[in-house]
């Protein structure tokens, strides 16, 4: 497969947009300067473009068909299709990797029903603009285009369908900040350009449908905001899909489809088990009886409780060697917790069950605090020590239980405690208590199906 790597003028105003659709392109401006531009085929009309975009979790399938019509002589057109890849950052087994740019999954391009073969070539240092996105993480995102071209051979006045198939990572930057538990994860973003169709005749499709489908999403309660394209209707049904058919749809506009959507939970259940290990719970206590259905690990099984009761946490002391003072070794303390909050042993239970509000947790009996703000007037940052436990969650399609597991601690637990003089380098933590401090319901009554340390 022919593969070049080309330096591209960054103030060429085309290469500001994010591309998807493709258009007839000028190779002989290639051979000269290194760079693609858009060739406008006033003879040739797009009568039909079909644009198909499904998202499944971080991965965006992409079909495309178009109808093509030669209203000239017999010639050979040398089209291409842009591709653009992400900087892409996440965790893998233990540790934080910059992935560099993602890989395209698959790309294959059919003329008439039948394979066609395709070169592509390789630009770097492409910016897109942030035009898209009201959440860019920077005013330009650093992004690496693939053009794939092949040649498309028309009879006198033919007609031709191509059809374009691909899939891609959509942007996303995760991973573990500082000394924080919980990991983190960027929004998700994908974008589809038109107006590369626009070199077709005079812009103009004449039958143009789309149908974007996030039905994925929908089912994980992902949130999700959709810009750019403009008279999507939702389907009746609401799961998720999104049709758009027109006459004569200008593609001079520039119109574009931007998706971008949160899975924080899916992200935050794939990478806590693999970030941590779980710890062994030496023994575990409570104000009311089954305090050992919270270390069972079967979700059916619940804990019941009210408004002051307490549940108390006993870890082993363990102990790793200190490389800067061997005769200091440092404690291996934990590292956070998550709550199944709620009765967990079937739908209906769980729709019914009181949930946990509040709580407040002692690490060998010092209390934890959360940062609220900073107060101006005082000068001084302050703290809570009563914890809000978020909205809970019935599963998701995955049924991991990290996803839909709470944490009351965003950091880890050693650097939430009150007291300034503890040490990370000394402190031992060798209990938890949980004290429930508000329930959901007015019978001041809670339930908890498992817990779980790291």
């Amino acid at each position: 497969m022919k593969h070049i790597i080309l330096i591209f003028l960054l103030s060429f105003q085309i290469f500001s947009l994010v591309f998807a659709n493709g258009g007839s392109i000028d190779v002989s401006y290639f051979k000269k300067t290194g760079n693609i531009r858009l060739l406008q085929k006033a003879d040739i009309s797009l009568l039909k473009e079909d644009l198909r975009i499904k998202i499944i979790s971080d991965t965006t399938f992409i079909e495309v068909t178009y109808l093509l019509k030669n209203n000239g002589n017999t010639q050979t057109v040398y089209y291409g299709f842009p591709v653009d890849l992400y900087d892409t950052a996440r965790w893998e087994g233990e540790a934080f990797v910059r992935k560099g740019y993602e890989k395209i999954k698959y790309f294959e391009a059919f003329v008439d029903g039948k394979p066609r073969k395709h070169s592509y070539w390789e630009q770097g240092n492409a910016y897109q603009s942030n035009m898209y996105s009201r959440n860019s993480l920077t005013k330009d995102v650093p992004i690496h285009r693939h053009w794939h071209q092949l040649n498309l051979h028309f009879e006198k006045d033919s007609l031709q369908e191509l059809v374009i198939r691909y899939a891609v990572e959509n942007r996303k930057i995760d991973g573990l900040g500082g000394l924080s538990f919980l990991p983190y994860a960027t929004a998700r973003n994908f974008v589809y350009d038109l107006f590369p169709s626009s070199s077709w005749s005079d812009g103009i499709v004449q039958d143009f449908s789309v149908t974007l489908d996030l039905s994925n999403l929908k089912k994980n309660r992902y949130k999700y905001e959709i810009t750019g394209l403009e008279n999507l209707q939702i389907d009746k049904d609401s799961v998720g899909i999104y049709n758009l058919t027109t006459k004569n749809f200008d593609l001079k506009e520039r119109s574009f489809i931007s998706i971008e959507y949160k899975n924080y939970d899916i992200i935050k259940g794939h990478y806590l088990p693999k970030i941590y290990s779980k710890l062994n719970v030496i023994s575990i206590a409570s104000s009311t009886p089954n305090a050992n259905y919270l270390i069972d690990e079967n979700p059916k099984t619940v804990w019941k409780g009210k408004e002051g009761d307490w549940v108390l946490v006993r870890f082993a002391i363990r102990l790793e060697r200190n490389i800067i003072d061997s005769t200091r070794p440092i404690p291996i303390n934990p590292k956070g917790i998550i709550i199944l909050n709620g009765d967990y042993s079937s739908k209906e239970n769980f729709d019914t069950s009181p949930k946990i509000e509040t709580v407040q947790i002692k690490a060998n009996d010092i209390l934890l605090r959360k940062y609220l703000e900073y107060d101006k007037k005082k000068g001084a940052i302050n703290y809570t020590s009563f914890i809000k436990l978020e909205k809970s969650n019935w599963f998701l399609a995955n049924e991991n239980i990290f996803e839909v597991g709470q944490s009351p601690l965003e950091r880890e637990f050693i650097q939430s405690l009150s007291d300034p003089n503890v040490s990370v380098w000394k402190t031992h933590i060798e209990t938890i208590a949980i004290y429930i401090t508000k329930s959901s319901s007015e019978s001041k009554e809670v339930s908890i199906s498992d817990l779980y340390f790291f």
